[in-house]
């Protein structure tokens, strides 16, 4: 559905009729897919799309694209000559006296034919702009993507801690009845069913804490993917058992190229510059006369349809003089089939009218050498995020893989730790102790997946690929 919202946002910026209706289509997307009470089984790619389609940011931002086409629109309009119709009607009564009446029909026409290129800075100034918005919304899809996607392999390590844990504690109440039929028969001391107790204890409440972070996770997931509250979730992948994690070896100045390519803020911090030099020099243009010329035809007369007709032509000049307005406009008039004629002209100064050029120009000054300082650096900027991506990604690895190894080995610890007590060369206590290091050790190599998992996903972003575009993870339906 989410394509589907794409391309009407896409349709509606490009069709030559802006439908009121597209607007409100916009804003009115379902906001409750689910019926209340479903259980929605969700993998990463579907909570990702649930949250993209779901999310009002992101649809006020492809209503704001088709906003910015309407400025471009009307920018463009600015090129093409003012019309208009007047109707003048008048009845005039005086007393003891005869009844007049009068009507005037008109139409005028009004072309700007110079004003110092201000109507091109302007519509590149409104591209500039429609073209920001297009790459905001791009950011704020693949943010959005990467935000869920940490927030469920979050919760993943903790429906995972809590699976091992709850085996756990099953494997400790079993010992804790042994040790309690063995106090009885005299095999063992009070004090040894008292430490293998704790220890249980100590894992049940490290498993109430996980849950509770657990639960509150998923409320907050909900409110991520704009869920309604009566939704239940179940997430579908494993991270012990259900994904696969591969490794590549990339070289620095390959990833660094592919970033230059591909990352979208490049090509939005040469639009922002476009756009801020634009409103510049429309800012500092305000000394540049307007020129416009027009002309009309009429007709009057006491009746309608007024049969007396008339044309005329103008001169307009609109001049800014430091903070005041100069206006000077002539007239040719002509009535009566040409035989009277008249030529009018009126000069006037506005007084103090355009105070605010001087803050337009340092305003728009200080944003335009911004946006170019912003631009320049931004090599500078994807380099460094490009390679504190590249090093993550790589000790996130090792890392992972030394956790891996080390659940491994204290997983084969405590199965030997269980031989012995069997056999009865060592103490349930030691078994308990052993218990504990391994639920440490399955915590850290959870952690970990889950810190590999999220520095892939960054690596891919820094270097403006799309999410998952290197094919690390794999993960089993």
């Amino acid at each position: 559905m989410f394509s589907f919202v794409q391309n009407m946002i896409k349709r509606l910026s490009n069709s030559k009729t802006y439908q009121l209706t597209g607007a409100f289509f916009l804003i009115l997307i379902p906001y409750l897919l689910f019926a209340e009470g479903e259980t929605l089984v969700l993998d990463q790619r579907k909570a990702e799309d649930i949250a993209v389609e779901n999310s009002p940011e992101l649809r006020m931002l492809g209503g704001q694209q088709m906003i910015k086409a309407l400025l471009v629109r009307e920018n463009w309009r600015a090129y093409f000559p003012t019309a208009s119709v007047s109707w003048f009607r008048n009845a005039n009564v005086v007393e003891n006296d005869s009844e007049s009446r009068s009507q005037r029909l008109a139409l005028t026409l009004d072309q700007v034919v110079y004003d110092g290129g201000r109507r091109y800075l302007a519509l590149q100034a409104a591209l500039n702009d429609l073209n920001l918005s297009k790459f905001d919304f791009l950011l704020g899809i693949n943010n959005l993507k990467f935000k869920v996607r940490s927030a469920y392999y979050n919760l993943l390590s903790n429906k995972a801690q809590l699976e091992i844990q709850k085996r756990s504690i099953d494997r400790q109440k079993e010992q804790l009845r042994f040790a309690k039929r063995e106090k009885q028969l005299g095999d063992s001391t009070e004090l040894q069913v008292l430490q293998i107790e704790n220890r249980l204890n100590e894992i049940i409440l490290q498993s109430k804490r996980t849950e509770t972070a657990y639960q509150s996770g998923i409320e907050e997931f909900k409110i991520q993917l704009r869920l309604p509250s009566t939704a239940k979730i179940l997430l579908s992948a494993d991270i012990l058992n259900g994904i696969t994690f591969s490794y590549k070896e990339i070289p620095i100045e390959q990833l660094i190229g592919l970033a230059m390519q591909s990352r979208v803020e490049f090509e939005r911090n040469k639009a922002a510059e476009m756009q801020a030099l634009s409103e510049f020099e429309i800012a500092k243009s305000f000394y540049i006369p307007t020129v416009s010329v027009g002309g009309y035809y009429a007709g009057s007369g006491d009746r309608f349809e007024p049969r007396q007709r008339e044309y005329g032509f103008n001169f307009k000049l609109s001049m800014p003089i430091g903070p005041n307005t100069l206006q000077d406009t002539s007239n040719f008039i002509s009535r009566g089939d040409d035989t009277n004629r008249s030529l009018t002209s009126t000069t006037s100064m506005n007084i103090m009218d355009n105070m605010q050029y001087k803050r337009k120009i340092a305003q728009t000054g200080i944003s335009a050498e911004q946006a170019r300082i912003t631009r320049k650096q931004q090599d500078d900027i994807v380099r460094i995020e490009v390679i504190k991506a590249l090093q993550n990604y790589r000790q996130s690895w090792e890392s992972m893989i030394i956790a891996d190894e080390n659940a491994k080995l204290f997983e084969k610890r405590l199965k030997i730790k269980e031989k012995e007590v069997s056999l009865g060369d060592a103490k349930r206590v030691d078994l308990a102790e052993t218990e504990i290091f391994y639920l440490q050790a399955i915590n850290t190599m959870i952690t970990s997946r889950v810190q590999y998992l999220t520095t892939v996903s960054q690596l891919e972003m820094a270097v403006g690929a799309s999410l998952d575009s290197l094919e690390l993870i794999k993960i089993k339906k």
